[in-house]
């Protein structure tokens, strides 16, 4: 994948994000043990065990989807943690749908595989001042599927 040219659509930030909100689900576990047995329970810790299993179930859904995603030669490269990569041609790209907390945009889309069945993508990019990166994936990719759409030929092959 390092040897590919083209666009990369997904922030080069994603694993540091990845791993480093891993990391601190799994830091948070003894803090909350600690914190429930020093104390009577109250609502607070309620609120706090719910937002503690928002986020673990946040990072589990960003491990299964998130994707390395790349135009390159006329197709999109999407590359999964743990899985090899997947080279999809325009016309199968489904309508993408996004979320953004500040800086960081959450792009999903569906991709159409051979045998017509779907899989699912979570391309995260940044538009932070320090990321050096300005990528809005799902423009792109919109842009890349109405091109297929009308047939028009790619400008990036």
């Amino acid at each position: 994948m390092n040897t590919q040219e083209g666009i990369k659509l997904s922030s080069n930030w994603t694993n540091v994000r990845l791993y480093v909100s891993c990391a601190l689900a799994l830091l948070m576990i003894p803090v909350m043990i600690l914190v429930t047995q020093e104390q009577e329970f109250h609502i607070g810790m309620l609120i706090g065990g719910i937002i503690f299993l928002v986020f673990t179930g946040f990072v589990i859904y960003q491990f299964i989807y998130v994707c390395d995603a790349r135009v390159v030669g006329g197709k999109v490269v999407l590359r999964k943690k743990f899985r090899p990569a997947k080279t999809y041609s325009f016309d199968k790209i489904g309508y993408p749908t996004s979320f953004q907390l500040k800086s960081i945009k959450y792009t999903t889309v569906e991709m159409k595989n051979d045998d017509n069945t779907t899989e699912k993508y979570l391309i995260i990019s940044s538009k932070s001042f320090l990321s050096f990166e300005n990528n809005d994936a799902e423009h792109i990719l919109l842009s890349l599927r109405d091109m297929a759409k009308n047939n028009n030929k790619s400008p990036f092959s």
